[in-house]
């Protein structure tokens, strides 16, 4: 899974709601990376990146 694969599906669970990074599944993955046209994260580690995506594109940001 590439960083670009990874935003791609965080993008997508972020418009359908899953924003908390805790009680995203595998399965809520791979129907984003399936619906994103992504590679579906198959390692702990893509998952991870899936996560800090999904952080970094919810999470607000100070100055």
């Amino acid at each position: 899974m590439t960083a670009y694969d990874a935003y791609l599906t965080a993008r997508l669970l972020a418009a359908s709601g899953r924003t908390d990074t805790d009680a995203v599944t595998t399965a809520d993955m791979d129907a984003a990376a399936d619906m994103a046209g992504a590679d579906r994260p198959g390692s702990g580690h893509g998952r991870q990146t899936v996560r800090l995506a999904l952080d970094a594109i919810t999470q607000p940001r100070s100055l």
